[in-house]
């Protein structure tokens, strides 16, 4: 009968000797007997061998042999795959390290449903192993997308690759600002159009390579704009524009609306943000989630707030937080919407409040928004504390106002964002009247100095 166990293996080794129905003491007196079989002389056969082994001793290389002559593995792949590696192979199921190709991953799929005990007491792979598992299948990838470029039939592994390389630029902008990636975007973009262009597609895959391209040129523009380039982002909108119509998706056609919309607000032209924003609603429509449609609706809090409307202004608020409040998690929300957050804490609805005189509520709300971002959110963190710095000097609270412009400025060094060294150029001419207050000196040398 077969030793069964309720822990999980800690060492490849023990999953392969259980696997088999062997005690410590069994396994090596096994191992022993097919060493002598092979010409290998007589070793000792003590547990506690077995035991070394499997907390991370390297056994000897005729052993390791007598192991996978007792286990059925090539000693080819023992020497190729070196220790604990070639284990693997020893072990039920496809092979972790096995090419990737249609049958095995076929094979992988059965194993993976045939039965969900045996993953209880499965061994974690080494770090190695994964390493080779995902530089394996990224060669694969680039081999794929070579080949579609090429003029060969691409599928869903391309697609799959390109969405995880867009969905790293996303937070890689967050992290960073947009200048840094402004080169990534372009790069891809370029990849995604050749394959557009040469390689061989149909149906569904079509449309996500059109998709693919129309979010690259958003992201592109967005990126652009964000490094202070409003003109080339206007120009990647537009190649975005046209290839969402191919892709037609009405949410993220009325998303693309939306960036450029809330980068007229940004150039003093809130009145035609505040049409398009129109637009982009009407675009999206019902065919889009709740999240959606509060996320435009809260752009346009900020562009009608900036044309003067108060009243239009807290009418959309409140029209935005009922739509988040219908959200759900088990929304079918599309990708690029996972930055959104409650209305009421987003960084353009507390500059909204700013632009209709009311600081003290513009810092209440960009205070709580502050306290709600994620970690990695540097840029975001840099808005939300100029815009913060700005209530609290128009309400008087100047030595507060010079402490959280420190701490923002402190922040935008390690970023390269044109929007936010423009909104500290901005700040600094909130400060300017309050030069004389010594905290207020302090940050303003320091703001002239960086700029």
């Amino acid at each position: 009968m077969p030793v069964t166990t309720t822990n999980r293996a800690r060492h490849l080794l023990a999953a392969v000797r259980v696997a088999g129905g062997y005690s410590l003491a069994t396994y090596a007196k096994a191992v022993a007997e097919r060493a002598a079989a092979l010409g290998y002389g007589h070793m000792a056969f003590r547990r506690e061998k077995v035991a070394r082994w499997e907390a991370g001793v390297e056994p000897e290389m005729p052993a390791q042999l007598a192991m996978a002559d007792l286990h059925g593995v090539d000693p080819e792949q023992v020497r190729a795959r070196g220790w604990p590696g070639w284990l693997l192979l020893a072990l039920p199921g496809p092979d972790v390290l096995a090419p990737f190709a249609p049958e095995v991953t076929l094979s992988a799929l059965d194993d993976l449903t045939a039965d969900p005990a045996r993953a209880a007491g499965a061994p974690l792979l080494p770090a190695s192993v994964l390493t080779a598992l995902i530089t394996n299948w990224t060669a694969h990838v680039q081999n794929a997308i070579a080949h579609g470029i090429s003029g060969g039939y691409v599928g869903v592994e391309v697609s799959t690759a390109i969405h995880a390389r867009l969905t790293a630029l996303w937070h890689l902008d967050d992290s960073l600002g947009g200048t840094a990636c402004t080169t990534s975007a372009r790069t891809d973009l370029k990849m995604v159009t050749k394959l557009l262009r040469h390689a061989r597609h149909t149906g569904q895959l079509t449309t996500d390579l059109h998709f693919l391209a129309a979010e690259y040129a958003r992201f592109l523009g967005w990126a652009e704009f964000d490094a202070g380039n409003t003109s080339g982002a206007q120009r990647a909108w537009h190649a975005a524009l046209r290839a969402s119509a191919e892709a037609a998706d009405p949410a993220h056609s009325a998303y693309l609306l939306a960036n450029l919309a809330l980068a007229c607000v940004y150039d003093n032209q809130p009145g035609m943000g505040a049409d398009l924003l129109a637009t982009a609603r009407d675009i999206a429509g019902t065919r889009t989630t709740p999240l959606v449609a509060a996320m435009i609706d809260t752009w346009r809090v900020r562009a009608t707030a900036a044309t003067g409307d108060a009243k239009q202004a807290a009418h959309l608020l409140a029209q935005a937080e009922s739509a988040f409040e219908r959200s759900r998690a088990g929304d079918d929300n599309p990708a690029w919407a996972y930055w959104m957050c409650r209305p009421s804490h987003m960084a353009e609805t507390g500059r909204a409040f700013l632009d209709l005189g009311d600081p003290a509520t513009a810092e209440s709300l960009l205070a709580d928004g502050l306290a709600a971002l994620k970690p990695g959110a540097m840029r975001d963190r840099v808005l939300y504390l100029t815009w913060i710095a700005t209530a609290q000097a128009r309400h008087g609270d100047l030595d507060a106002a010079a402490e959280t412009a420190t701490t923002a400025m402190d922040i935008a060094a390690a970023i390269e964002s044109g929007r936010c060294t423009t909104l500290l150029a901005d700040l600094a001419g909130e400060l300017e009247p309050h030069r004389a207050a010594h905290p207020i000196g302090a940050v303003l040398d320091r703001l002239d100095s960086d700029h």
